[in-house]
């Protein structure tokens, strides 16, 4: 009997695979959240309202721990109906300041 539980089980296993080969990359024009190469998700700088490290209550997750706290910074976006945006790279400070510095702010 334990045949039927095989597949599900790996199906389980490959998502949660999956969810921490997530990457977030920053360029000249976007914020990307990347997955084995293949952009699933930009941010325009441009559209980038505010980065924050607090998580609001309304927003849109692509963390790629399932324990993402300590690790989280919030992009707020100008447009959209949910302009929050919640990643967690490994380095939040680094990647913070790097996306202060490409966004032209120094707070």
């Amino acid at each position: 009997m334990p045949q039927p539980i095989i597949l599900p089980l790996a199906l389980v296993a490959l998502v949660l695979w999956l969810i921490t080969r997530i990457r977030y990359t920053i360029d000249d024009r976007y914020v990307r959240v990347v997955l084995l190469g293949i952009t699933l998700r930009r941010i325009a700088l441009a559209d980038i309202e505010s980065v924050d490290t607090a998580i609001p209550l309304w927003n849109e997750h692509w963390c790629n721990t399932l324990w993402p706290w300590g690790r989280v910074v919030c992009i707020r976006r100008k447009t959209g109906l949910i302009r929050n945006f919640i990643i967690s790279p490994a380095n939040r400070d680094a990647f913070l300041q790097e996306l202060k510095s490409k966004l032209g702010t120094t707070d």
